[in-house]
Order: C-alpha cells, then sequence, then structure tokens
C-alpha cells in the first residue's frame, strides 16, 4: 500500500511541476522535464531523509529504512504523469 502511495505523490509532483512550468513560463526544458525531474528529486530528498532520520533516532540498522522501491514507486508514478500531459492534455 505504501507503494502506491509513492507512486500517486509521483503523478501529482509530475503534474503539479509541469502544469507551473508551462503557465509560469519556464523556458530551457520542455515542462514534462521540470516535472520529471522534481518527481524523481524529491523521491530521492525522501528516502535520504528517512535514512538521516533512522540515524539520528540511533535505529540498530539504519540502511534499511532507505527503501530503494519507494524511490523506483515515486519516479514510476512522474513517468505516468508525464505520460498523462503527454496523451491527455497534449501538453
Amino acid at each position: 500500500m505504501d507503494k502506491l502511495y509513492h507512486f500517486g505523490a509521483g503523478i501529482i509532483i509530475a503534474l503539479a511541476v509541469s502544469f507551473a512550468a508551462y503557465y509560469g513560463g519556464l523556458t530551457g526544458l520542455r515542462p514534462e522535464g521540470y516535472g520529471l525531474a522534481a518527481a524523481i528529486l524529491i523521491g530521492i530528498f525522501k528516502e535520504v531523509y528517512d535514512l538521516v532520520s533512522a540515524y539520528r533516532d540511533k535505529v540498530e540498522k539504519p540502511l534499511k529504512y532507505f527503501d530503494g522501491f519507494d524511490l523506483l514507486a515515486t519516479c514510476v508514478g512522474g513517468f505516468a504523469g508525464i505520460f498523462i500531459l503527454i496523451v491527455g492534455f497534449k501538453l
């Protein structure tokens, strides 16, 4: 169930940042690029935050708190959000 939350978060992040980039007039990348980059970076930051929190709380095995599958689910959600933009909205 946790992976579905990460997947949904990736979709929402990618859509929100892509729309903000499109309507905000950001140039350089296509709006989809900004959305995908944001979803991936936020996924990485979240997993690093979990790892640092485990070290701070002196958990016995802190490395198990960095879940690569959570990161993968967020990234796949970002790709799904971009797919929605390209196919659904023709952005």
